[in-house]
């Protein structure tokens, strides 16, 4: 199964037409901490959200990373990653507050919010339904 991973839309702009992903950096300029703890690799699935509170949770697209071999880019370490849908999905079914709403990158564990994720993946990156 794939790690998920979700990006603060504020971090992600412009990274959907370049079909890529940046490690956020931190205000110092270094690479985010965080990102360094939690390695991307490829066929992980990345999602850019939106939080317009610790409540509610907007997905705006669904990628999946191609290679965990960075590409030369000028935002920093970025992956090439193929962005498999895009729109405006809320999700609602899940069952705490979201604690890093608020975190330009981060690991996400919400088994329920990685359930909407996947449900919004084209059938190819679907598992077969005898699964």
């Amino acid at each position: 199964m794939a790690t998920f991973f979700g990006i603060d839309e504020s971090n992600a702009q412009g990274l959907i037409d370049k079909s890529m992903l940046c490690i956020p950096r931190k205000t110092d300029g270094n690479l985010d901490l965080h990102a360094v703890v939690s390695p991307v690799r490829n066929q992980d699935i990345v999602f850019i959200k939106h939080c317009t509170s610790q409540l509610s949770l907007h997905i705006k697209a669904v990628g999946v990373v191609q290679s965990e071999y960075p590409i030369k880019s000028n935002p920093g370490m970025c992956l090439p990653v193929k962005w498999v849908w895009q729109g405006e999905k809320v999700a609602l079914n899940y069952d705490e507050v979201i604690p890093l709403c608020g975190e330009p990158f981060y690991e996400e564990h919400n088994i329920l919010v990685q359930r909407e994720i996947v449900d919004l993946l084209p059938e190819e990156y679907q598992l077969p339904q005898t699964w």
